[in-house]
């Protein structure tokens, strides 16, 4: 029997399952982040090898045992983030076979095997990918704001404090972020923050807390939360969209998968206006949540390399 290793590393968390070649799953392990352009290349070399082996201590195997382990990775954008990348993965992986690809495309996988059609990543940051029925493909840069990206938890979170330090200024519309992002740091207005956001010493658990206050107050009828989801949803349909045009995807139905914890809040909006802008440009598109983890379409990818 032969074994494969998917791993989704992103700048949040690192997931690796290890599944046999009928398609089992045995095991999975969890560590921390694993974007080398955040965490750099120690800290994403510790969370790798961290969920690497926990899940193959969890399905009692060695590395000699895995047959190929499959990496989508955040941050493997350019040419010279693979070169890093792969160093990194060679200190870890030895003599085990492995191959690193960007994360939209375990995404991708995840969400329709048949492995083709757009992919929206919306977790800590975001991306989109596209790749037609005859394996052409098109992959945005992923990268900033300046270089054209935007939409993911971290933009979220900007726009949260930008509209509510607005609010408390009285230059916008009132939110009720000037009331609740204070209270999560322990204060009583924006004013008594402005220390603590401009030194960038937010807890981590504060800034994942923020998103899904937007989230809460859009379904609670709150005007500035509800155009921020709105805004960002039709910001990553027109991405992807874009991408459909240039592969030149005619199949009415293409499938389109969304992947990350954006498109998991309790609000609709954010995919209502996504899907809205997306049939825009293709307007029988079937647009879908995917119900696995991106870790399983790297553990399908690392299979079907030495089943093929």
């Amino acid at each position: 029997m032969r074994y494969f290793a998917g791993i989704d590393g992103g700048a949040t968390k690192t997931q690796c399952l290890i599944g046999d070649e009928e398609g089992n799953i045995l095991a999975s392990g969890f560590a921390g982040p694993a974007n080398y352009q955040v965490v750099g290349k120690e800290g994403a070399q510790g969370s790798l090898e961290a969920a690497f082996h926990q899940a193959l201590s969890e399905a009692e195997l060695v590395p000699d045992q895995i047959a190929h382990v499959l990496l989508g990775l955040a941050g493997a954008d350019l040419e010279q983030d693979f070169k890093v990348l792969n160093q990194v993965c060679q200190g870890i992986f030895g003599t085990v076979p492995f191959t690193v690809v960007n994360d939209c495309w375990i995404g991708l996988k995840a969400g329709n095997p048949d492995n083709w059609g757009v992919v929206t990543v919306g977790g800590t940051g975001a991306n989109a990918a596209g790749r037609t029925q005859d394996g052409k493909e098109v992959i945005l840069r992923g990268m900033s704001y300046e270089m054209g990206n935007w939409g993911g938890g971290m933009d979220l979170l900007r726009d949260a404090l930008h509209w509510a330090f607005r609010s408390e200024e009285e230059t916008a519309e009132k939110t009720l972020l000037a009331e609740e992002i204070p209270k999560l740091l322990g204060k009583k207005t924006m004013a008594e923050i402005v220390d603590t956001v401009r030194s960038q010493q937010v807890d981590q658990e504060i800034i994942f807390a923020i998103p899904i206050i937007v989230f809460k107050l859009a379904s609670e009828g709150d005007v500035v939360c509800q155009e921020i989801l709105i805004s960002m949803g039709r910001t990553l349909g027109e991405m992807a969209g874009g991408i459909i045009h240039r592969l030149g995807i005619k199949d009415p139905e293409v499938p389109v998968t969304l992947v990350g914890s954006m498109f998991k809040g309790t609000n609709p909006l954010l995919i209502d206006e996504y899907t809205t802008t997306v049939h825009r440009t293709a307007p029988r598109a079937k647009i879908r949540v995917a119900d696995a983890e991106p870790a399983y379409g790297a553990y399908l990818m690392a299979r079907e390399k030495c089943l093929a």
